[in-house]
């Protein structure tokens, strides 16, 4: 009779381990091959060991979706992905047969909104970022006077808040972010909310300017007139060389490259405009890559005094621009052939340079007045 074997019982598989606790603190443990077939461990900070699994999942469902890279940067702090943004991003402009290409031409303004950001965000990991955080930093901006002690302006801080979204919109373009807490965040950037410049300056006021314009000011007035006379940006003023002047046809060419819109144009001179630049070219060395108004740095200071010798309040250069455009319409021309002119794309926005003069509303007034009562009277 053949002995009986007695069976050894079969061990219990222990449990899949969701969680790991190191040194008393609990943590979510996902283990994953990655694309070498290496194993990884990823793990996530709990608090009750009951809900390691659902963490856990939640952590796989992302590295199928996702891919390794967002399961790795959930630790991405902001001013990490700053220094990944402006390395991609935030690069001088290259051209190509005077077409830009890549790049951005100017990069100061970006690089000023990103300091703000900077010290708001700068160690925050950017998947903690919510909308609490994004409203929390437009009320603590709004209430932080400027550095000259002036209420900040709305449209700073809706400034600062569209390149933190282009931030976080490049951090899910990488995979390193889900969802951009600016979709939830619905009227955040309010532009309605934005206080649109309306100074135009008067005949009178124009008169004090030009003649106010003498010694080491005499510079701003050729520059004043080319900037009434033609609606053109401060940029495309200072830039202007003279290989773009035509004397013989009475434009001026602003190139591509010079223009905010990057559409290149071209602007007719005035007889006052075509003189001022007459005499400054019969004074120059006559070379045509040399700078119209010899202008390399900035005009504030002269600006500043200017205006306060003429006694013009609260005008700034480019004001100008909003008056040309203004008068231009007021001459009788159509609004698309000053829309041409001014470079401007887009009719929203070329409205808001153009403003209401007293003498427009008087106009408006006694023609419906006119139109009333013909009606009226027969």
């Amino acid at each position: 009779m053949s002995e009986s074997v007695e069976s050894k019982p079969k061990r219990k598989r222990s449990p899949k381990k969701y969680w790991r606790e190191i040194k008393g603190n609990l943590y979510a443990r996902l283990q994953y091959q990655d694309d070498t077939g290496k194993w990884r461990e990823k793990l996530k900070p709990i608090k009750d060991k009951r809900t390691a699994q659902s963490v856990v999942n939640q952590m796989r469902q992302e590295l199928e979706t996702h891919g390794e890279e967002m399961i790795q940067s959930d630790k991405l702090r902001f001013a990490n992905l700053v220094d990944q943004y402006r390395n991609t991003k935030l690069k001088k402009a290259k051209y190509s047969n005077n077409v830009k290409i890549s790049g951005r031409r100017s990069l100061g303004p970006v690089n000023s909104a990103i300091k703000p950001l900077l010290d708001f965000f700068g160690n925050r990991q950017i998947r903690n970022i919510n909308v609490s955080d994004l409203e929390s930093y437009k009320t603590n901006r709004l209430n932080t006077p400027t550095t000259s002690g002036t209420i900040r302006k709305i449209a700073t801080v809706n400034r600062e808040l569209e390149i933190l979204r282009a931030m976080l919109n490049f951090a899910i373009q990488n995979e390193w972010l889900i969802k951009n807490p600016f979709v939830l965040a619905k009227g955040l950037i309010s532009k309605a909310a934005e206080v649109e410049r309306d100074r135009v300056l008067s005949f009178e006021e124009e008169a004090r300017l030009l003649d106010a314009c003498t010694g080491r000011r005499s510079h701003l007035r050729p520059l004043i007139i080319c900037a009434l006379d033609t609606a053109m940006r401060r940029g495309e003023m200072f830039k202007m060389r003279w290989r773009d002047v035509n004397f013989v046809t009475r434009e001026i060419f602003i190139p591509q490259t010079n223009t905010k819109t990057e559409n290149s144009r071209t602007v007719g001179m005035t007889e006052r405009l075509f003189e001022e630049l007459e005499a400054i070219w019969k004074r120059s060395p006559k070379d045509p890559n040399g700078l119209v108004f010899g202008i390399t740095n900035t005009v504030k200071t002269a600006w500043k005094t200017l205006c306060q010798r003429a006694d013009v309040q609260d005008f700034r250069l480019h004001d100008c621009r909003h008056t040309a455009t203004t008068r231009m319409i007021a001459s009788g021309s159509p609004h698309t052939e000053v829309m041409k002119i001014t470079g401007h794309t887009q009719l929203k926005t070329f409205l808001r340079y153009l403003n209401i003069t007293p003498e427009a509303t008087t106009r408006v007034a006694q023609n419906l007045e006119m139109y009333v009562s013909s009606k009226t009277e027969s």
